[in-house]
């Protein structure tokens, strides 16, 4: 009789099917793909909403996906966000702005890498891996999976599924408290960027296939203090300096190739 046990790997997450008679072990990986939208759209290949007289929101819409240029609007006119999806994936410059017009938020996405990191995850050969993502993917795929989500982009972000309609998650987005944009899933390519409410920098730098990399800016704290330094594949490498809001240096922080801190220095200032 052949005995069949199921067993559950946590730090690989896969399906593993166990046969004693022929002791093998086969290993069977559920594939990545991309999630859909939880709610329908108004039939047309351009939908329109509006609320009290006012215009809501506009966007393509192919097959039952958002397809094409997007964009929102506050009941005063302004515009609260906009860029362009490839069925449902963001593709290009996306922006977020307040109800008075400030820019809140600057963000880059690479449709066509995000399926292509997807469909590397799911074929994995490190002989022809070209997406650190990928490989991640393999030694852990639910922290992988995180840099494809929404709420890694936008931390904070609501699911679609808190949402009947789209309609209701537009209204959420004029008159609620914080922001989510209309995609699900997402791949960062290129310039990031936060502003605080006076238009000043809280946050700027670049992602490279997934991952920040290159040379960035933090702002931290009530005092606004600012780290800069860079990363690489999403780890900070080398030297990181931290300044006050009177732009003198503070410390000294050095991290490894592993991500790691391996020193640290606070520079002594005589009081002023």
């Amino acid at each position: 009789m052949l005995l069949c046990l199921f067993a559950h790997s946590q730090k690989h997450e896969n399906r593993m099917l166990h046969t004693e008679a022929e002791t093998k072990v086969v290993v069977i990986q559920i594939r990545p793909v991309q999630s859909a939208l939880p709610f329908s759209f108004p039939s047309g290949d351009l939908i329109q909403e509006s609320h009290q007289g006012t215009r809501l929101y506009s966007a393509g819409n192919t097959d039952g996906k958002l397809h094409g240029n997007w964009q929102s609007w506050y009941a005063n006119g302004l515009l609260c966000d906009s860029g362009r999806l490839i069925k449902n994936i963001p593709e290009g410059e996306w922006k977020y702005w307040d109800e008075h017009g400030q820019l809140i938020a600057i963000r880059h996405y690479s449709a066509v890498k995000f399926h292509q990191v997807l469909e590397e995850m799911h074929r994995y050969n490190p002989k022809r891996s070209f997406y650190i993502l990928s490989l991640l993917y393999q030694q852990n795929r639910s922290g992988a999976l995180q840099y494809l989500d929404v709420s890694y982009s936008f931390p904070g972000s609501k699911t679609a599924s808190d949402y009947a309609t789209l309609r209701e998650l537009v209204l959420s987005n004029i008159f609620g408290q914080s922001y989510k944009p209309v995609f699900e899933q997402c791949l960062q390519d290129g310039l990031y960027m936060n502003y605080f409410a006076d238009g000043s920098i809280k946050d700027s730098g670049d992602y490279k296939d997934g991952l920040r990399h290159g040379p960035w800016i933090h702002m931290k704290g009530a005092a606004l203090y600012r780290q800069q330094g860079a990363y690489q594949n999403g780890l900070k490498v080398k030297e990181w300096k931290i300044y006050d809001r009177n732009n003198k240096l503070l410390e000294l922080i050095f991290y490894n190739k592993s991500g790691q801190e391996s020193w640290r220095k606070k520079m002594n200032r005589l009081e002023d």
